[in-house]
C-alpha cells in the first residue's frame, strides 16, 4: 500500500470511533407555544435526549403532565429533526429548570397550552 492509502484508511477508522452528534441550530429561542407532555399514565417518565433519536443519551426526564416550551430558531421555526426510523423529534425546554433536550413527537400534545 502506498502512504496515501494508509493515511486515508487511518483517518476513516478514526472517524468512525468519534461520537456523532445531531447538530442543533446555533440560534435557539423560546416560542410562544407551551405544550403538555402526554403518555399513558400521569406522572410517568419521558426521556429528554441529547439528540433526535433513541440512540442518544438521556441525562434527564420530564413527567407526563408537565409542560415544556417548543424552541424556535431565529427564523421563528420549530427546531425539529427526523430520526433514522422516520420519527419526528422536537427540541424543547423545561422552563422551571431551563433543561433543554429532544422529545419525540408522540409524547407532545398537538396543541399549545399557553397560560
Amino acid at each position: 500500500m502506498n502512504i496515501k492509502a494508509l493515511l486515508l484508511a487511518a483517518i476513516a477508522s478514526t472517524a468512525t470511533l468519534l461520537p456523532q452528534f445531531t447538530p442543533i441550530a446555533a440560534a435557539q429561542e423560546r416560542s410562544d407555544c407551551n405544550v403538555e407532555i402526554v403518555g399513558r399514565q400521569q406522572g410517568s417518565r419521558v426521556n429528554m435526549r441529547t439528540g433526535a433519536g433513541t440512540e442518544y443519551g438521556s441525562p434527564g426526564f420530564i413527567l407526563v403532565g408537565q409542560v415544556v416550551n417548543m424552541l424556535n430558531n431565529y427564523s421563528g421555526n420549530r427546531i425539529s429533526r427526523i430520526d433514522s426510523e422516520g420519527a419526528t423529534w422536537f427540541y424543547v425546554e423545561y422552563t422551571p429548570s431551563r433543561t433543554r433536550g429532544w422529545v419525540r413527537e408522540d409524547f407532545i400534545a398537538p396543541n399549545c397550552v399557553n397560560y
